[in-house]
């Protein structure tokens, strides 16, 4: 995914709860100012949202053209350990999916290990934990194995098969 991310150790201000639609379902994204601080799926229609950030139109921009290169601040949270592996799953290209226990080989490490780093992402999306799949089958999503976020995980998997060939240039 061509999120460039920059991690920052601090916020400051208001949080601001700001959601979009995906061809996945409803994103709603926790902002402090410019900096991400946490990214969920939307289970209800009814939350308590802010207006409009310069965000949204980048993020609907990528839906588009998941090609472009979108910077993006996110809050630095989690142990050293989850950090080497959520930077293995921003390799994993768009359109291709990987084992746990392939990528747990990749970083020298266990594939429950990998999963437990991916049932832990608090920026799914931006760090593309839906790519890893088990050795079996589809795997879970969000710390779950089936319901909405594994139909969530088909949806992003399927959208992203679109664009796996796709040779467009970057803008």
């Amino acid at each position: 995914m061509p999120f460039i991310i920059q991690w920052i150790d601090r916020v400051y201000g208001e949080q601001e709860l700001i959601s979009l639609n995906t061809p996945a379902g409803k994103l709603v994204l926790s902002i402090y100012q410019d900096v991400i601080v946490n990214v969920d799926w939307a289970q209800a229609d009814n939350l308590a949202l802010s207006g409009e950030h310069p965000i949204q139109q980048q993020l609907a921009e990528y839906w588009t053209n998941p090609h472009s290169p979108i910077p993006i601040n996110l809050l630095r949270q989690g142990s050293g350990y989850r950090h080497v592996v959520w930077a293995a799953l921003c390799q994993i290209p768009l359109g291709e999916t990987i084992s746990y226990s392939a990528l747990a080989k990749k970083i020298t490490s266990a594939a429950r290990a990998v999963g437990n780093a991916c049932r832990d992402n608090p920026y799914p999306v931006f760090i593309p934990c839906h790519r890893v799949i088990a050795a079996s089958g589809i795997g879970g999503y969000c710390g779950q194995t089936e319901g909405e976020f594994m139909t969530i995980k088909r949806r992003l998997l399927a959208y992203e098969a679109t664009f796996k060939n796709d040779c467009r240039p970057i803008d």
